[in-house]
């Protein structure tokens, strides 16, 4: 099959990484593989592709381009192409690719990747055409599938993120007092609040302290909440790494204290670490979902908010931590498999 996924960047973050797992797995079946990424702001992929995919960019121009525009040009690169089938992440993404392939033969697959909860009513609107419209859909959590079944009339799936760990450790014998966390540095994400439940925390456990790997819009106000509650000796605030897990994972705890999830990659592969995690049980059920396949070695918060979180963490601490494993239904063979089978029935209809 000719696949072309379509996404916004190939940055550090989730849905990327996914992109770039099903996009070398789907390459080493025979298939071929090109990304398009819509965003202006988008450069060469943060995660490691195979040669043979073919890496787009919908414009090199560095000035605004409109949603008439944006549309015109994807549709005229995807009819050139002329693929078998199209794979869309990311609620914007999704739109323009519906209202690209509008009055086309070409089947097209869209997923959601967050919670369609937070998003704002006309938007929601416009993503729910695209689900509407498409060929099939892919979800993340059984919660996602649930809340589209009214929309979604293509085929739908509930599909887990693969867990690919770049980072197999031997048997650990100690792990460091240290607390971790993996991600961006913006308001879903809620690492201020981290930061009030790790004061709360460090009162009753001076010996732990606590790394940041991230970045994002919020990164000058998490330094200056670290220098207000005086954890500079405590807290350590750091780029984005493609070692983290090398790196780090020794860690006593990884904590996700998001507003709202789709599925975190970095919780299932924190916890495929062995490393025991605490996260906040999100609407749309992702960490719930996880929770399913570890049940002692994550904790999930009650409330999003610093008390609760802190309670969480305490409680964490008599979680045991494992050895590192990935349970079959997150391995990358076993999800790519699940996908290409999901592609094969779509392009026969």
């Amino acid at each position: 099959m000719k696949i072309i996924f379509i996404c916004d960047t190939m940055g550090s973050g989730g849905a990327e990484r996914v992109i770039s797992i099903l996009s070398n797995s789907f390459v080493n079946y025979g298939h071929g593989v090109s990304i398009i990424m819509l965003s202006k702001e988008a450069t060469e992929s943060f995660y490691k592709l195979d040669e043979k995919i073919k890496v787009l960019k919908l414009t090199n121009s560095r000035k605004k381009v409109g949603v008439l525009t944006k549309t015109k040009l994807l549709r005229k690169l995807l009819l050139k192409s002329k693929p078998d089938i199209v794979i869309s992440f990311l609620s914007y993404v999704c739109i323009y690719t519906w209202l690209a392939l509008r009055h086309t033969k070409i089947p097209y697959i869209v997923s959601e990747r967050n919670d369609p909860n937070q998003r704002g009513t006309f938007k929601q609107y416009l993503l729910n055409c695209s689900f509407r419209n498409a060929s099939g859909c892919v979800f993340q959590t059984e919660d996602a599938l649930e809340w589209y079944k009214k929309v979604a009339k293509g085929k739908s799936l509930v599909i887990h993120n693969p867990v690919h760990l770049d980072y197999l450790p031997s048997k650990i014998s100690k792990r460091n007092k240290q607390i971790l966390y993996v991600g961006r540095f913006t308001d879903q994400k809620n690492c201020l609040m981290l930061l009030d439940s790790f004061n709360l925390f460090i009162k009753k456990h001076p010996e732990y302290s606590l790394k940041l790997y991230g970045s994002g819009s919020l990164e000058t106000e998490i330094k200056q909440k670290i220098l207000n509650l005086n954890l500079t000796e405590k807290v350590t605030v750091l780029q984005n790494s493609k070692t983290w897990q090398k790196d780090e994972y020794n860690s006593a705890m990884f904590v996700l204290p998001s507003k709202y999830e789709g599925m975190p990659n970095v919780l299932a592969e924190a916890l495929c670490l062995g490393i025991p995690s605490v996260s906040t049980n999100c609407t749309i059920g992702g960490p719930k979902e996880l929770k399913k396949f570890f049940k002692e070695g994550l904790v999930l918060s009650g409330e999003i908010n610093a008390q609760s979180i802190f309670e969480s963490m305490e409680a964490c601490l008599k979680c045991k931590a494992k050895e590192s494993f990935i349970p079959k239904e997150l391995q990358s063979d076993f999800i790519v498999l699940k996908w290409l089978s999901f592609l094969k029935d779509i392009k026969k209809l």
